[in-house]
């Protein structure tokens, strides 16, 4: 295919994130998701599988390291955002009891802000895995959450 050629594709078959998602009462799920619709254009020099559209504008990025130990209570996240983790290892836990522990290149989607169209504010715990750090990076969104939608990527 030539540099210049561009297209809609399914993209990489194995491009995974985790969803934690909201049903309408409020209750908070896990989800592991794939990526799908990526475009194949021209990034840098040569096509390659991209995908830049999630349903609103990146607001604020955010480095943070999390404390060895930590362990949050119950919570709503603060914006839409997707968090990668960086280094070390940290968990989620729902409120359905599901629980995911997120490694080093793991992606995480999460929309449960208080302000979610859910039946009351939808949370869950966080906290650190193991006796290192962890680091993240997190983009935050200006897109509205949403409820029982546990894919919608």
């Amino acid at each position: 295919m030539a540099a210049s050629s561009e297209s809609q594709q399914d993209g990489p078959e194995n491009f995974k994130y985790t969803q934690l998602w909201v049903s309408k009462d409020g209750e908070t799920h896990i989800k592991e998701c794939k990526f799908t619709n990526f475009d194949l254009k021209t990034y840098s020099s040569l096509p390659q599988y991209q995908k830049s559209e999630f349903g609103g504008q990146p607001t604020k990025i955010v480095f943070t390291e999390l404390s060895p130990g930590l362990k949050q209570p119950l919570h709503s996240c603060p914006q839409v955002q997707f968090v990668i983790t960086l280094s070390g290892s940290w968990y989620i836990e729902t409120t359905d009891r599901s629980r995911y522990e997120f490694q080093p290149g793991e992606v995480l989607f999460q929309d449960n802000v208080e302000d979610s169209p859910a039946a009351k504010p939808p949370q869950h715990y966080s906290g650190v895995v193991g006796d290192q750090p962890c680091q993240q990076f997190i983009i935050q969104f200006d897109r509205a959450p949403e409820v029982d939608n546990p894919e919608p990527f």
